[in-house]
């Protein structure tokens, strides 16, 4: 390590130290919720996939909606510019679903790390491939 990169880490500080520090309460979340998924069948984990959509779908639905019935009436107007004014407040809606379904991701994903977890260590422990 040269003087320079010595400097940088007493006045800037280490890298991934700051990074594992950032992602701390993530791994505790994750760390959390381990022993609940621990319990579940393999069907039960296959099937929080299916629950972890139909979460982002209920949080986005009012939004696609709104969106359907506005991609209906664009259909349905001759007027262009009215036409033009539709589109860009679709536009607009899916970029609000967009970061409706950040927010339940972000929100799901400790829980969704944990299946993905326990699902690969039964895989690995379970099956002839050994890592």
């Amino acid at each position: 390590m040269g003087l320079l990169d010595s400097v940088l880490k007493v006045f800037v500080g280490d890298k991934a130290k700051k990074d594992v520090k950032d992602i701390q309460p993530l791994v505790n979340k994750i760390l959390a919720i381990e022993p609940s998924m621990e319990k579940l069948s393999i069907d039960e984990l296959r099937h929080k996939t299916v629950e972890f959509k139909e979460k982002i779908a209920q949080a986005k639905a009012d939004t696609v909606a709104k969106i359907k019935t506005l991609k209906t009436d664009a259909d349905n107007e001759e007027d262009i510019d009215k036409r033009e004014d539709i589109y860009n407040e679709i536009d607009k809606l899916e970029d609000v679903a967009y970061e409706q379904g950040e927010v339940v991701l972000n929100e799901l994903l400790p829980e969704a790390f944990a299946v993905v977890k326990e699902t690969a260590k039964r895989f690995f422990h379970n099956s002839t491939i050994k890592v």
